[in-house]
């Protein structure tokens, strides 16, 4: 039999799942749910008189519903070292909680995989920059019909190969991360660009990371005075 409080924590867990499931099915039943992501199919020289003013009662059922669920969730992520580096956190808490839930209690291995630092992965880490540098020019291109020229295309597949190394490298230097700063520091994304914080291992893909990021925005600026000529 489970202890009290694992009993506890699978029903808190429960409710927190149950509840945008009751909001969802709620939504649906009364045509709110329609009747909301109808707003966006909207020409957009509709009178704003003419929207439909519950919309913005939708939007706050379904956030409040959710809001539990993604908090708790992104509180257990934060604590698993991997993906508070790489940035995943809410993806592991809903896990652990979908975990937790169904009954499947805390073992070692869990707890291990909480503790454990990422792996210095280079195709999770390639895969991932790839993905970056083709979604930039595809979701700004997809929005914005002026930039599908030869300049636009230039710029933006620019900024994306740019982007898409520094997550590459960024990927690669969490796994020799040593000195931490704290989750909640105001200047944590900041303080992990330097390389002391780092294994002798990890410091070139910092400095990598650097000299990207100090390129971006020159190229940016300097690409879409071309881009927008």
């Amino acid at each position: 039999m489970a202890p009290p409080e694992d009993f506890g924590r699978r029903i808190r867990y429960w409710i927190l799942l149950a509840l945008p499931v009751a909001a969802f099915t709620f939504l649906a039943a009364t045509g709110r749910w329609q009747a909301y992501w109808h707003q966006f199919r909207r020409p957009l020289t509709t009178p704003d008189a003419a929207l439909d003013d519950s919309s913005f009662v939708t939007a706050i059922i379904w956030v409040l519903s959710t809001l539990p669920l993604m908090f708790t969730a992104w509180q257990l992520g934060r604590r698993h070292t991997a993906a508070r580096r790489n940035h995943y956190e809410l993806l592991v808490g809903l896990r652990e909680v979908f975990r937790v839930a169904f009954g499947r209690g805390a073992s070692d291995h869990a707890s291990e995989s909480f503790t454990r630092p990422p792996r210095d992965n280079v195709r999770t880490a390639a895969l991932l920059g790839l993905g970056v540098a083709i979604l930039v020019p595809v979701f700004f291109m997809s929005f914005l019909p002026t930039l599908r020229t030869l300049p636009g295309a230039i710029w933006l597949g620019g900024a994306g190969v740019l982007m898409g190394g520094i997550t590459f490298f960024q990927r690669r230097a969490s796994a020799y991360l040593v000195d931490e700063p704290p989750y909640f520091d105001l200047f944590r994304q900041y303080r992990l660009l330097n390389p002391a914080r780092y294994e002798p291992a990890g410091r070139a893909f910092v400095r990598a990371q650097i000299a990207l990021a100090i390129m971006l925005p020159i190229w940016w600026l300097g690409g879409a005075s071309i881009a927008f000529l």
